[in-house]
């Protein structure tokens, strides 16, 4: 893709989404300053108005880089544990609290319809 090629306008729509994303995760954080949003801002305008992808591609990884800088990058090991705890549906407390309670458990010789529950009476 040449520099002087116009974006579709799929991919500015992707590329614009990407930085509102990260302008917003910018804003969010309490450090933010009204002149670091401001900059952001700018480089989001910028995703409007010009016409070769790779501009608009580089004001979104510069406002990116704007909110990582501000967020901290993750670790290799930090990324990774990321990614293992998505793969979990549970949350990840409920799931270690499942896991310890299996840890816990005893199995039982007693069929569970006979530990001596009186029957109630059904609604």
């Amino acid at each position: 893709m040449t520099t002087q090629e116009t974006m579709q306008m799929k991919e500015r729509s992707e590329a614009i989404s990407r930085a509102q994303r990260a302008l917003k995760a910018l804003g969010e954080h309490p450090r933010s300053s009204k002149k670091e949003l401001g900059h952001a801002r700018e480089h989001l305008n910028a995703c409007y108005s010009h016409g070769s992808s790779e501009h608009v591609w580089n004001a979104v990884a510069q406002v990116e880089a704007m909110a990582e800088r501000r967020y901290g990058v993750p670790t290799t090991e930090e990324h990774r544990q990321l990614i293992d705890a998505a793969g979990d549906l549970e949350e990840p407390a409920t799931a270690d609290r499942g896991r310890a309670a299996e840890e816990r458990a005893v199995p039982s010789s007693t069929p569970a319809h006979d530990v001596g529950l009186a029957p109630t009476a059904s609604r």
